[in-house]
């Protein structure tokens, strides 16, 4: 079964090859991350610790739909603690949890295993980018630099580069500051996550639909059915079926 995470809450899964120099923050690449953190949700965002989401997911093969699941998301952006369930129809096929200790996956087939080194690394990166990397606007940033207009699939705006723990990402941003794309090197190979249907949830803003590109290709579109600012998630909420 193929791997990913969310990239709507994205998802998922993502470091963008490029060739970094000595580490810098350019300070209008700074504050262009301020105003992106200001735009999907100011101290709403900032104070954002824990996040759930329920997403429909369709796979594709090649142009045509190849199957459907439910993905539930479990986030604690303080610990870097996650979970991802994937379900197909009222069945759960498959569970990774994600700590910084490690990674692992349950599977009925396979009971658990430890999830694979390049794998995890892409899921434990995943806590500082999407639209929740942007908590952090210009601050703990390792590196960050303006690379002017660019082309995601087929949106336009303005691309920022930003590295923060060693997880990298670039963003492509509207007028308004707000993500309309992300592209990322990951073990899967170049990903391109298009953002659409921006909503706001308890103050913050996040998009509701998606889709996901591996080497130009679509593989998936989500479509989130609920998203879920700040829940209480109980210590079980991390722990194997």
């Amino acid at each position: 079964m193929m791997k990913w995470k969310s990239t709507l809450g994205l998802v998922a899964v993502f470091a963008f090859a490029g060739a970094w120099g000595l580490a810098q923050v350019a300070p209008e690449a700074a504050q262009l991350l301020d105003k992106m953190r200001l735009a999907h949700g100011k101290e709403a965002l900032t104070n954002l610790r824990t996040y759930r989401e329920t997403a429909a997911v369709t796979l594709f093969s090649g142009p045509h739909p190849a199957g459907q699941m439910t993905v539930v998301s479990y986030y604690d952006l303080s610990t870097r603690e996650a979970r991802i369930d994937y379900i197909v129809g009222n069945n759960l096929v498959e569970r990774i949890l994600i700590s910084p200790a490690g990674g692992q996956r349950w599977s009925a087939r396979t009971g658990v295993v430890a999830l694979e080194p390049p794998i995890f690394r892409d899921f434990l990166n995943s806590f500082y980018l999407g639209w929740y990397g942007l908590r952090l606007g210009g601050a703990e940033r390792e590196q960050a630099r303006l690379l002017g207009a660019r082309t995601f699939g087929d949106l336009t705006g303005r691309a920022i580069a930003v590295r923060t723990r060693g997880a990298e990402t670039t963003y492509l941003i509207n007028e308004q500051n707000q993500i309309i794309a992300e592209q990322t090197q990951t073990s899967m190979g170049l990903l391109t996550a298009l953002y659409h249907d921006l909503r706001q949830v308890s103050g913050v803003l996040i998009p509701f639909r998606g889709r996901l590109l591996a080497d130009g290709v679509l593989v998936l579109e989500i479509e989130l059915q609920e998203a879920r600012v700040n829940p209480v998630l109980p210590p079980e909420t991390f722990r194997m079926p």
